[in-house]
């Protein structure tokens, strides 16, 4: 009878103590399902892949200008006379210096980039259209080269609103130009000429002068220091001691006249890029 009793206990308990488990479960269960989690801390840090981007708006003449720029100054030399051949490869973006390129019919009007009024101003180059010759729509220079995917493009401006721009602006928007059309056209081989100049006493409403020149030739090859682009020194061609010669000169004293540009071309010609 006594065992009875002790077997009868002791299976009371068993049976407590298993209740009492699923409670703690059940509790544990249901305190799991309300509460919010929060990972712990982590001691580091890590990142997959982030490349590095490029704002040419943070661009400052520090960064790029001052002998800080970025990579060897790719000067074209003197080469063999490349010929029709190499300049048909060629498409111009131009200012007002070297409009004539297309008004004077010197350069097949498709391979010829300006403004319909012809001038690309330095102090607006950001927000600037030319108007495109294969359809005469109105378009960024970024947008048409990506379009046509230009074999080479000869980059000649510079002069234009080069006196309402200081080094860090001048520099800032050729920059972001030239990488932008890198980037929208990335086989094209891009060609940043020299200013030409303006001729001995000239004194346009402009404010050109031999030192404002000066400032902007380093400036253009700054920017090809830091894009890769190729640097044409226009001024051996037509200028003599950073002053544009008078024999090509039009009326204005600064803009290339038909002698100024015909020279020009053969310059061109005769300082061709390396074979690719």
């Amino acid at each position: 009878m006594k065992q009875n009793r002790f077997t009868t206990l002791k299976n009371m308990v068993w049976v407590a103590g298993i209740f009492i488990c699923f409670l703690f479960i059940f509790v544990g269960l249901i305190f799991a399902m309300f509460r919010r989690y929060t990972p712990p801390e982590q001691g580091f840090d890590y990142t997959l892949y982030a490349p590095a981007q490029t704002n040419t708006a943070d661009l400052t003449s520090s960064a790029l200008g001052s002998g800080n720029a970025r990579g060897p100054l790719h000067l074209l030399g003197e080469t063999a006379d490349g010929g029709d051949s190499y300049t048909s490869s060629i498409t111009f973006l131009v200012d007002s210096t070297y409009i004539g390129l297309r008004d004077l019919g010197l350069v097949d009007s498709n391979k010829v980039w300006g403004s319909p009024t012809g001038s690309l101003k330095m102090d607006t180059l950001n927000s600037a259209v030319i108007r495109y010759p294969n359809d005469g729509s109105e378009i960024s220079p970024v947008s048409a080269a990506m379009i046509s995917k230009p074999e080479v493009l000869m980059i000649a401006i510079g002069e234009d609103g080069l006196t309402s721009v200081d080094e860090n602006t001048f520099i800032t928007y050729y920059d972001g130009l030239v990488k932008e059309i890198q980037a929208a056209s990335p086989d094209t081989r891009i060609i940043c000429c020299g200013l030409p100049g303006v001729i001995a006493g000239y004194n346009g409403s402009d404010g050109l002068s031999v030192g404002v020149i000066s400032d902007g030739n380093d400036w253009v090859q700054l920017v090809c220091r830091d894009t890769g682009a190729y640097f044409l020194n226009t001024q051996e061609a037509v200028s003599e001691s950073v002053q544009l010669l008078n024999r090509y000169a039009s009326s204005n004293g600064k803009t290339l006249n038909r002698a100024g540009l015909e020279t020009f071309m053969r310059y061109v010609r005769t300082h061709a890029l390396p074979r690719a």
